[in-house]
This record gives C-alpha cells, sequence and structure tokens, in this order.
C-alpha cells in the first residue's frame, strides 16, 4: 500500500522523502519482527516514548516513520519521515487506512462507564445473534464471533490497540461479521486507542471511583469517558443513563442524537420493575413487559440500555424482547457457582465502591442467613479506593475475608494497611488472609446451608499478577474445588 494513502486524512506538518513509496507493514513497536519495508510510528507513551526507538525500528527495516519531532539522524537517512501534531492520533487513522477501514463497513457501539460495560456489550451480542446477525464482541471478559469464543491474541485484557482492533475488526468483516461491540475504557478514550474508529453508537452506564492512579483526578476520569461522546458524528447515537450523576453531563457536548434512559418515564427510555424471582426480573421497558433472566437491578440497566440501542437502529420491539428473554450470564458477572450444599456462591467483577454497593445490596435482598465476602484490592493502582471498598464490604456482609487481588509489585501489607483505614475494628466481622486462595477456602469452611458467598474483586479473570509474574489464578476454579472438597 502506498504511503499517501496509509496518510489519507492526516495533516501533517513535514515531510521529508517521497509518500509514494509503498509500505508493507506498520507498528508503533520498535521490536516488531514484521518491520521490514514497513512504517514505524513513534508515539509517546506513559512510560517509554518512542521517538527514542527510531533508530532501533529502522534497523529492523522500517523504511518510513512517523513522528512528532525530527531525530538527528533524518537528514542522514534515506528514509522517509512525516512529523505530525500527535502520533497517538496519526496513529488511530493509519490503522483505519490501512485495513481499508473496516469500521465504515459494520456497525460499531461502543459502551463506556465505570460499571456495564461488559455485561452490556455481551447482552447486545446475544441478542444481535438471535436476531440472526453475526455480532464481533471485543470484551474484557472474552471475545467471540457469531455467539462462538474466539482467541484474538490480545496483548491486553483491556481495550485493544487501535491496531489490533483494526486488524481484528477486519479479519471478521471479510467473513461476514455485522456489527462490532466493543468496551471503551477512559484509558483508551484519553490515549486515543478508538481514533479512526467509526462509531454509530456510543453507550455510558454509569461513574464510579476508579483508575485514580492513572487520571489522578475523578474529574479528568469523567472527561476521559465524555470524549467517547465529544467524538460522534451528528448522525450517530448518543445513550446515556440520566439516573447517573454525570449521565447528562457526558451529552452535554455531543454532536450527535441525544438518548436518555434510566428509572424516568421523563426519559426517552424508561423502565419500571414490577416482579422479581431469584433468578429473574419481570420489568416493563416504556410499559412493554418483559421478563430478564438476569438478577440485580443493575442489570436492568444494562439490558434497558441495550433495548434502547436496538430500537434506536431500527429493530422491532417484539424481536429485542425475544432476544433479551433469552440472555444467560457473564463470565464473572453475578456467576453462580452450583454446589450441594445449598449455598448461594457467587463470583463477581465488581472492584470498585459503587459496584461492590449494587452487588452486596442485590445478594442482600436475597433470602439468607449470612453474606460472607472476600475482597481485596489490587496493588500499583488507586490507592484511595481502598478504604471506601472496605467499608462497603464490611457495612453490607455478615463477614468479610480480606485478602489479595492482584498484589502486583505492591508490598501486600502496604495495600492491607489502605484497606484498613476503612474498617471499624470495634465489629469483629473481619479477618485478613494473604493467600486468595486460603482465603476462598476459609469462606467456604465457615458457610452453612443458606448463606451467600461472595467473591468479589476478580471475575473473568484466570490469572493472579505477583510481583512482575503472571501465575494462573481462577476465583470460580477455586471456589468450585474447595465447595467440592466441603463434607456434607
Amino acid at each position: 500500500m502506498k504511503l499517501l494513502d496509509i496518510l489519507e486524512n492526516i495533516e501533517y506538518k513535514q515531510v521529508i522523502g517521497s509518500t509514494a513509496i509503498n509500505i508493507a507493514s506498520f507498528s508503533q513497536d520498535s521490536r516488531d519482527e514484521n518491520l521490514a519495508d514497513g512504517l514505524y510510528v513513534a508515539v509517546p507513551g506513559t512510560q517509554v516514548d518512542g521517538h527514542d526507538f527510531i533508530s532501533d525500528a529502522i534497523n529492523k527495516g522500517a523504511v518510513a516513520v512517523v513522528c512528532e519531532r525530527l531525530p538527528e539522524l533524518a537528514t542522514e537517512s534515506d528514509v522517509i519521515f512525516v512529523v505530525v501534531e500527535d502520533a497517538r492520533k496519526a496513529l488511530g487513522t493509519i490503522a483505519s487506512n490501512f485495513y481499508q477501514n473496516p469500521t465504515k463497513e459494520l456497525t460499531v457501539i461502543a459502551v463506556t462507564g465505570t460499571n456495564g460495560k461488559t455485561s452490556v456489550v455481551h447482552y447486545f451480542g446475544q441478542v444481535l445473534c438471535k436476531l440472526g446477525h453475526k455480532p464481533l464482541v471485543l470484551s474484557t471478559a472474552g471475545d467471540s464471533f457469531a455467539g462462538t469464543v474466539i482467541d484474538i491474541d490480545r496483548k491486553a485484557p483491556s481495550s485493544l490497540e487501535v491496531i489490533e482492533l483494526n486488524r481484528v475488526a477486519r479479519k471478521y468483516l471479510d467473513q461476514g461479521a455485522t456489527h462490532l461491540l466493543i468496551e471503551a475504557t477512559s484509558q483508551a478514550l484519553d490515549q486515543h486507542r478508538l481514533s479512526g474508529v467509526d462509531i454509530n453508537a456510543g453507550i455510558f452506564t454509569n461513574l464510579d471511583q476508579d483508575h485514580l492512579d492513572y487520571h489522578k483526578t475523578f474529574e479528568h476520569y469523567a472527561e476521559s469517558k465524555k470524549l467517547l461522546f465529544d467524538g460522534l458524528e451528528s448522525t450517530a447515537l448518543a445513550i446515556s443513563n440520566f439516573d447517573d450523576d454525570y449521565g447528562a453531563y457526558m451529552l452535554a457536548d455531543t454532536p450527535a442524537q441525544k438518548i436518555s434512559y434510566g428509572s424516568d418515564s421523563m426519559y426517552n427510555y424508561s423502565f419500571n420493575v414490577t416482579a422479581t424471582d431469584l433468578g429473574s426480573i419481570e420489568v416493563e421497558f416504556n410499559q412493554s413487559t418483559v421478563v430478564l433472566p438476569v438478577i440485580g437491578g443493575f442489570n436492568v440497566y444494562n439490558a434497558l440500555a441495550v433495548y434502547a440501542a436496538l430500537v434506536e437502529l431500527g429493530f422491532e420491539e417484539k424481536n429485542i424482547f425475544h432476544g433479551l428473554e433469552g440472555l444467560t450470564g457473564v463470565p464473572g458477572r453475578m456467576e453462580q457457582i452450583l454446589n450441594n450444599h445449598n449455598v448461594l456462591a457467587v463470583v463477581d467483577y465488581a472492584h470498585s465502591p459503587g459496584a461492590l454497593v449494587s452487588v452486596l445490596e442485590t445478594l442482600r435482598a436475597l433470602p439468607h442467613e449470612r453474606i460472607i465476602t472476600v475482597i481485596g484490592c489490587g496493588g500499583d493502582r488507586d490507592r484511595t479506593k481502598r478504604a471506601p471498598m472496605t467499608e462497603v464490604t464490611q457495612r453490607l456482609s455478615d463477614y468479610v475475608i480480606y485478602t489479595a487481588d492482584n498484589p502486583r509489585t505492591e508490598d501486600l501489607d502496604q495495600i492491607f494497611s489502605d484497606m484498613r483505614n476503612g474498617i471499624d475494628s470495634t465489629r469483629e466481622n473481619f479477618t485478613f488472609i494473604h493467600s486468595r486462595e486460603e482465603a476462598i477456602a476459609e469462606a467456604v469452611n465457615q458457610s452453612q446451608p443458606n448463606d451467600i458467598i461472595l467473591v468479589a474483586g476478580k471475575g473473568h479473570e484466570d490469572y493472579q499478577i505477583i510481583g512482575t509474574e503472571k501465575h494462573h489464578f481462577n476465583d470460580r476454579e477455586q471456589l468450585d474445588n474447595y465447595l467440592n472438597l466441603k463434607t456434607l
């Protein structure tokens, strides 16, 4: 592909050399072995600056470089240099152009918010499959195409880098994909990882304290989420939960069509719960009744977001309801671990104060004797949410076992020290256990018939990061194992 075509719609400040050159590949990683006759994009990162590795990329065979500032070797090399204002933004457009703009041919739905992103994209994908479409779902809890799990060799468990996103979108578009459903994290939006992606609908779920290790302030966290809606085209849909304090804020400056949803009948889409059971909720969406096979009021919001988007995209209500009534669980989201002890054992990804409140209040509303919660806080991450998380779990649980999450390189005793700041030490309904496996075993050992065990924080994750090493660890496996070992 010609460099000139790859740079289409990019405003560049300076070019050294001819853009008529053919480009075989491109990368933002100077270590990429496929850079021969390729384009290297020097992106300034949070840890390292891609400009420091331009010479390495050239040694790997790169024949062109996109950068924000020229290196000294620019005048001494046959390599073409293209200077842009923002290399990370340019990378998104380059990726889109290189893969022939796949997101322009797909209906793209991007979901942002602190909690609910994963459930919304999975629910959306399930309903679309029942409606006869072939959605590509790219999610932290698993990727799928047309309802079948796929392995896309993710470089990270969160939002895909924009190169991966376009490559995967092109691959499955060529196999018949009709829709692309993605989780838009605050970091991805702040780092322009969705630059160049043609989004048809943006959905906001809610905002709670999280990721302040990266954003530093809650205001910047909210601003990063808002970027999704600010960047939409006027032909797109901007769908927001107006029950959340930041629901209206998200849509304040969007040029897209504004759609509100929540519990108020004044919103474009509203709900009214009419009946609940252990595994289902009967609810009215805009006065039409549907029975959702879910647990928890928060999942009503998630299903309503899907309903609102699908109606706005032109689907018939009766077909949407048929899909919603056949929903199945999302890995690690209020996932029940079946057992013979008459214990309701649940694994959930909740790892923010608000998410824990939602999950625990849902469980408290169910018939039970005691709620035993296992929870930890991640290392090298937002320290300010640790005390609120422990306060919530102690207040809403009968007994809490505080333990490790992903400690990473942070000392676990330091993490525990921060967690203790939220604990009422006069109450004797908690303990600390370093080993997460031992903590889960202790929760099972303490449980009696009619108790609820909640293991929270890691959900679908099948690993634990200790130091810089990633070890296999799965809350669902551990809970299932110790329940099976428990004697009746």
